[in-house]
């Protein structure tokens, strides 16, 4: 039996005469109208396999669920959950016969991410922020009980597979057929390898009730705020899953959308604020699969009523979507790059130049002592030091051996810490590289004085440091000098690292 069709039309009619223009979208799974200083949403009675909206019962449970689950990142939007009578007017949700409806707060459609992004930009601060606020979210999260099947290899693996069986549908072409046989072979042999580390990740506390769906689309920059809005909960799996899962889809929604500096900071910030580093190797396998599942979502949303010129462009999309999943499923050639440098010559600043040019992930010698050790005192004796570089070592094999090119924040002032990570890099067959700021005494106590009155850097290092620094610093070996690029502390790292990077390509 089908079900009662909606009364869309004398809905839109009642809001027209209440509030005046209504704008009416519309995805795979829902209807959203925009009305006044309000929005509507209602769930279509379909079923998709994994989810399933055909029973108005259901529906009006999932309504509920979006409400209690979204006001944990967004309470000033979610207003709580109404009913749509057979004659399109609004009632109580429980009024006989009622179709349950989300009923929400309106935001400038212009203020959606992906609309802000591409008139805008992303800037830094913007990125950091909402990385920031990703990292508290996660961190709150409720973690996934370790009896529970949330989490497990065999439920991270069958929405990847059931990906691969839904696209299968709707493909003729060889191509495409091909294409959709190469990711899957590489995303099987990516899981197997992963397999263990998913195991751990869960054992660790990292399958967590995420957001689920967090792309630029689901993200909005309302009064200068940015929020997250629209997670999943139609599905317990696909919410309740590794938070590198969860962060993985936005990186890949701003890869996607040429944004790769912004998705690459987004990234370093989200990890030197959780100190979630172990999730480097699980990170692309999670971007390649929900690129998938984008490409599958523009398979869905095609229509008959498309013209060919819009059903070209959901093919397209599609298209687009596996290439990314296929490219990110290829494995990386790793190097290997470290800072030697005072505090205050901009080390960490032109590491974060080679993060947004080059995608390498950096590891920051202050950022681990401030979550190492919480007590000041205890940072800088010569114990907390070499458990520093010991554990910059270890994370930066981790990064490596997943195929991230690595970057290491630290004075490396000694031969010996810097004599660690080259024979890493001869071990690992990477390529390993110094960075080294040259920077004049005057100059660096200037430096010093004017970001300790800034206040918004982490690093502690005080004149009297430096006095220190400055007498520590055994010079680079012959050997060490062949694979140094010497950058200048009194000029822009941005143009110094280009420089660096086009004589290491070639």
């Amino acid at each position: 039996m089908s079900p009662t069709p909606l009364p869309l039309e004398q809905f839109k009619r009642h809001l027209h005469d209440r509030f005046g223009e209504v704008v009416h979208l519309q995805t795979h799974i829902s209807h959203v109208f925009l009305a006044g200083d309000y929005a509507y949403k209602i769930k279509k009675p379909v079923n998709f396999g994994f989810l399933d909206f055909t029973d108005r019962s259901q529906r009006r449970f999932y309504c509920e669920e979006e409400v209690r689950l979204n006001r944990r990142l967004a309470p000033e939007l979610y207003l709580g959950v109404v009913g749509l009578d057979a004659a399109g007017q609004i009632v109580a949700v429980d009024a006989q016969d009622s179709e349950p409806m989300l009923h929400m707060l309106r935001f400038d459609q212009a203020d959606r991410m992906d609309n802000f992004a591409q008139t805008h930009g992303l800037d830094e601060e913007l990125i950091d922020a909402l990385a920031q606020q990703i990292q508290k979210f996660h961190d709150i999260a409720a973690i996934a009980a370790t009896t529970s099947h949330f989490g497990t290899p065999e439920t991270v693996y069958f929405p990847i597979n059931q990906n691969f069986e839904q696209i299968r549908g709707f493909l003729s072409e060889d191509a495409d057929l091909n294409r959709i046989d190469q990711i899957e072979a590489a995303s099987e042999a990516a899981f197997l390898k992963l397999k263990p580390l998913i195991v751990a990740r869960k054992q660790n506390g990292h399958i967590r009730e995420c957001h689920g769906d967090m792309h630029l689309g689901n993200i909005a920059r309302i009064e200068g705020e940015v929020v997250l809005f629209d997670g999943i909960e139609f599905n317990e799996d696909f919410r309740w899953s590794d938070t590198a899962s969860d962060i993985a889809f936005l990186l890949m929604d701003l890869t996607d959308r040429g944004f790769a500096g912004a998705a690459r900071r987004l990234l370093n910030t989200y990890l030197e604020a959780s100190g979630d580093y172990a999730a480097l190797p699980v990170l692309r396998f999670y971007q390649a699969y929900r690129a998938m599942v984008r490409a599958k979502v523009a398979l869905f949303e095609l229509r008959a009523d498309m013209t060919p010129i819009e059903q070209a462009t959901q093919w397209a999309t599609f298209r687009r979507y596996a290439a990314l999943a296929l490219g990110l499923l290829t494995e990386r050639a790793p190097e290997l790059w470290v800072t030697v440098g005072f505090s205050g010559s901009g080390k960490s600043l032109a590491a974060l130049e080679l993060v947004q040019a080059a995608g390498a992930v950096r590891l920051r010698s202050d950022a681990e002592r401030m979550r190492l050790y919480p007590e000041r005192s205890e940072r800088y004796n010569a114990e907390a030091n070499e458990f520093i570089y010991t554990l910059l070592a270890n994370t930066a094999r981790m990064g490596l051996e997943a195929g991230w090119p690595m970057v290491v924040d630290a004075t490396f002032l000694k031969e010996a810490q810097r004599a660690v990570f080259a024979e890493m890099a001869t071990e690992l067959g990477c390529p390993f590289h110094i960075l080294f700021i040259e920077c004049n005494a005057p100059t660096l106590r200037r430096y010093l004085r004017e970001r300790t009155a800034l206040g918004k850097d982490i690093s502690e290092a005080t004149e009297e440091v430096l006095e220190t620094q400055l007498q520590q610093l055994q010079p680079l070996t012959a050997k060490e000098r062949v694979n140094t690029f010497r950058l200048h502390c009194d000029a822009p790292f941005a143009g110094q690292i280009g420089d660096v990077l086009a004589a290491v390509r070639g």
